[in-house]
């Protein structure tokens, strides 16, 4: 098993590059730490130029903070991705769920691919088939 390489370790964000993808884990925090962290994730995608990325949410205040998701996935689209980008985000928190659902329509309407699943496994095996 090989580790990761970590980009960075701040409360409430985390961005490792593993072996063939993007671990982000975004939360908890508040607004402008949830918010910040989905704008670094999206700088880092696009300057690492990553084709899969596992985005793992925690919201224990409020779930809608994550909505900055959805924004930078359209940040991602204008700018370019790799033609075969996946997005898997997992829910760690239920109240979650709803937010990034609508982040995998947002992604379909703009020609990304996204899924959310319920484990990071899942998830995983999905990014790397």
């Amino acid at each position: 098993m090989t580790s990761a390489t970590p980009i960075r370790h701040d409360p409430g964000c985390e961005i490792d590059q593993e072996e063939r993808y993007l671990r982000v884990t975004v939360g908890p925090g508040l607004a402008d730490e949830v918010q910040q962290c989905y704008r670094i994730f999206a700088n880092e995608c696009l300057t690492r130029q990553s084709s899969r990325v596992l985005l793992i949410g925690i919201a224990t205040i409020d779930p809608f903070y994550h909505l900055a998701g959805r924004d930078a996935l359209r940040s991602l689209a204008l700018a370019g991705v790799p033609a075969d980008f996946r997005l898997a985000l997992v829910a760690k928190s239920a109240t979650l769920i709803a937010v990034y659902d609508a982040a995998v329509v947002e992604a379909g309407r703009l020609g990304l691919q996204a899924r959310r699943f319920q484990t990071e496994e899942e998830a995983k095996r999905w990014l790397l088939a």
